[in-house]
C-alpha cells in the first residue's frame, strides 16, 4: 500500500533543509556566474556532496530497516513503494538534489571555460535536471 499520508514535522523540515542547502550555490551560478562568491560557492559545494550522500545513505538505510525489504529495481511497483516511506523518499530527494547540483556545476565551469553564460540552462537543470542539461548540450554543440 502507497503512503500518502503528509510528511511528519521533523521529516518536513529534512526536505525544506535538503531543498535549500544549495540555493545559494544555484543563485551565484545564475545570477552572477563570473563573481569571486559564485567561485567561491562551487568550490565549497564538496562538502555539501558529501553531506548529500551521508544523508542518502542514512536515509535509505532507515526507510528499508523500516520495511524489511529490499527494493527490486526491475519491477516498478516495488520501486514505488518504497518511494512511498518517508525516509526513502528525502533519500531520493538528497540524490535528485545532489545530482542535479553536480550536473549543474559542471554546466557552470564547462560554460565559464568556453566564455559563455549558460543561465537558462542552469535554471532548467535546477528546475527540471534533463531539460536543462539537454539544452546546455544542445547549446554547446551549436557553439562548440
Amino acid at each position: 500500500m502507497v503512503d500518502t499520508a503528509p510528511l511528519a514535522p521533523r521529516r518536513r523540515q529534512a526536505y525544506m533543509l535538503i531543498n535549500a542547502s544549495s540555493a545559494p550555490i544555484w543563485l551565484a551560478m545564475i545570477v552572477a556566474p563570473r563573481s569571486r562568491l559564485a567561485r567561491w560557492l562551487v568550490r565549497a559545494a564538496t562538502p555539501l556532496f558529501v553531506g548529500l550522500g551521508v544523508t542518502y545513505d542514512a536515509l535509505l538505510a532507515s526507510g528499508l530497516a523500516q520495511s524489511g525489504e529490499v527494493i527490486d529495481f526491475t519491477d516498478p511497483d516495488a520501486v514505488r513503494r518504497a518511494l512511498s516511506s518517508p525516509d526513502v523518499f528525502l533519500a531520493g530527494w538528497a540524490h535528485y538534489i545532489a545530482f542535479d547540483l553536480f550536473v549543474g556545476r559542471w554546466i557552470w565551469e564547462d560554460a565559464l571555460a568556453r566564455g559563455r553564460a549558460p543561465r537558462l540552462a542552469l535554471l532548467l537543470t535546477w528546475l527540471a535536471g534533463p531539460a536543462g542539461l539537454s539544452l546546455y548540450l544542445i547549446q554547446r554543440r551549436r557553439h562548440g
